[in-house]
Parts: structure tokens; sequence; C-alpha cells
């Protein structure tokens, strides 16, 4: 199934069921920005910008919890998060290579080829591996403060988002980096918009 065509089917449920996260969902992103968001250090998944090229983002406003419909509370990054996101793993690398803690970091908390597509608002990222090589294109989360670091979460964003998709419209489980099950739901608050949460089960 095309990317292209899960991400529509996201929509339309999304709009049915949990129009707060809908509505958090942004146009598409300008192609020419996103094509040059890795700054010419490596070539952007295409599910990457197939994703930008139907929405720039997921958190149209940051205020609302909406918008974080992929489990573990991830709101998806649009062309300027992921840019300043990739930013950071470069300067953490930098960083890691001048204090000679290479070994300790690149990998596993960092890497210039990892593309943060996705953030939580504890800090954990899911992140697009660019490495050559047969995981080239894998989600992957990571959250050193709970001892995720780099864990593969999905094959792909195609993988991710059908995924997710399958689980919102069944209520079952998908696991998460540190390996707890996290059930979606919608939560009809009386001041907002019905929007996905997701329980975590643990043991």
């Amino acid at each position: 199934m095309q990317l292209r065509s899960i991400l529509a089917d996201l929509d339309m449920w999304l709009a049915e069921h949990a129009p707060g996260d809908q509505r958090q969902l942004m146009p598409p992103a300008d192609p020419t920005r996103a094509a040059a968001l890795a700054a010419g250090r490596f070539r952007i998944h295409e599910d990457v910008l197939t994703w930008l090229s139907v929405h720039d983002g997921s958190q149209r406003d940051p205020r609302p919890a909406a918008g974080a419909f992929i489990p573990q509370d991830f709101p998806l990054l649009g062309v300027t998060g992921m840019s300043l996101g990739l930013a950071g793993m470069v300067e953490e690398v930098e960083r890691a290579v001048e204090d000679g803690d290479e070994e300790f970091i690149v990998g596993l908390e960092a890497d210039e080829r990892w593309l943060p597509v996705a953030m939580n608002h504890t800090g954990g990222q899911l992140v697009v591996d660019h490495r050559p090589g047969g995981e080239y294109g894998a989600v992957l989360e990571l959250d050193p403060s709970i001892g995720v670091n780099g864990v593969k979460r999905w094959d792909s964003m195609s993988h991710m988002f059908i995924s997710v998709l399958e689980a919102l419209q069944t209520g079952s489980a998908l696991m998460t980096g540190s390996g707890v099950k996290a059930v979606p739901r919608i939560e009809e608050p009386a001041d907002a918009l019905p929007h996905v949460v997701w329980d975590l089960y643990f043991g």
C-alpha cells in the first residue's frame, strides 16, 4: 500500500473519530524546503518527502494535547522541526567527538544521519535512519532518559503509519521502544475536540 494512500486513510479516520488531531495537521510543506532540509548531508528517504508533501507536521498549535497520535505521544515534525532536530544531532555528535565520547554517543544517542521526524514533550524522539545499509529508512526511538537508544520501532515511515492506522481502527496495542504496550482510545474533553491518547500497560 502506497504511503500517500495510507495517509489519506489516516486523515479520514482522524476526521471522523479524532477531529482534534485532524485539525492539528499542517498543509503540505514547500517542496524546495523539504528537499533541502538535510543540507546535502544525505539523500532524504522518500517516505519523509511523501509525508512532508501531505502534511508539514501534526502540531499546528503546540498548546493542545491533540496532534500526538503516534505512540508514545509523538507529534510529527515538519520541515522546520526536522531541520532543527538534525542540527541538534550534528552538534551532539561533534561535541562527543571533541570530548572523546564518540563510542558512547554516536549511533546510540545521536548520529549525523538520523533525521528526527517526531518529538514528544519529554524529549523523546523518533528518527529516520539514513545510514547506508539494510536499516536505511527505519524509524528508531531515542530517549536516553529511560535507556532507549536507537531502538528500531518500524521498518519505515510507511510501516509506522500503517501500523498506527490499523491500531487506531481496531483498538489494538503497539509496542513502544521501551517494551511497554500502548493501546489507543479517544479522549473527549469537555473543552476540546476528541483526540487520540495512548494508555500504557506495563508487565
